[in-house]
């Protein structure tokens, strides 16, 4: 097996370069070819992504969504205000979406600010979603203390079974994480791997510049006995392999 990121063979992809000389940059260009490549390679859940937010004092939190689009104009999700994450975008509205294709070694970072969809297009994305998918938004309290399961599963089940739509909650939001920089990274065996930042100006204007790798998972990594040694737990002597 291959010692790269992922484990599989590295897939033939065209190098991602800088734009010609005297054509004005454009991400999105680069991103419609990657979502291409995703679909052509059935890529699971070629929209799912990381967003990343933080408390006005910088306290991290991330969490796995799925997006509802991606383009060079934003990323587009949907939670509701009363989440972690709805509480920390209305104290600090600026949010970072990690999308990483395994099977292609691909990844794209979008950075910036983000803005509150209007309630006709909040709307729109909830009815996008599936049965299921709103009438848990419906039952569910997010982030909430839960101690029965069963009886939040009960609630989802008699929303569907009513059998009429199930209207967007009144504190379910849709989110646009608009970009200042977006990122891409195509993934090489050698770890040189390929960096392209392109950055916007208070104008809209694109620019890009390539960057240096970052160093990426070793090629080879120490045995657990050169990591740590022997130790105890629950009174038994744990010795790591090799």
């Amino acid at each position: 097996m291959s010692d790269f990121l992922t484990g599989d063979a590295m897939p033939l992809l065209p190098a991602a370069d800088l734009p010609p000389a005297g054509s004005a940059p454009d991400p999105g260009v680069l991103l419609v070819a990657w979502l291409r490549k995703a679909e052509e390679r059935a890529v699971r859940e070629a929209l799912a992504a990381t967003l990343a937010t933080a408390t006005p004092d910088g306290i991290p939190s991330s969490r796995t969504v799925r997006l509802a689009e991606l383009t060079a104009d934003g990323a587009v999700f949907g939670t509701s205000s009363s989440s972690r994450k709805g509480r920390e975008l209305a104290a600090n509205p600026r949010a970072s979406v990690t999308v990483y294709w395994r099977e292609l070694v691909l990844q794209v970072r979008l950075d910036g600010p983000v803005e509150v969809l209007d309630a006709d297009a909040s709307d729109a994305l909830c009815a996008d979603r599936p049965p299921a998918a709103r009438a848990a938004t419906v039952a569910s309290r997010q982030d909430d203390a839960l101690d029965d399961f069963d009886s939040l599963h009960r609630r989802a089940d008699e929303l569907l079974a009513e059998g009429v739509p199930i209207a967007r909650p009144a504190d379910w939001w849709g989110y646009r994480v608009v970009p200042s920089t977006i990122e891409f990274w195509q993934g090489s065996p050698d770890r040189l791997h390929r960096r392209l930042r392109y950055e916007r100006d208070t104008a809209g204007h694109w620019s890009v510049r390539g960057l240096s790798p970052d160093q990426g998972i070793p090629a080879s990594l120490p045995k657990l006995s050169q990591m740590y040694s022997s130790f105890e737990l629950d009174g038994l002597t744990v010795s790591p392999p090799g």
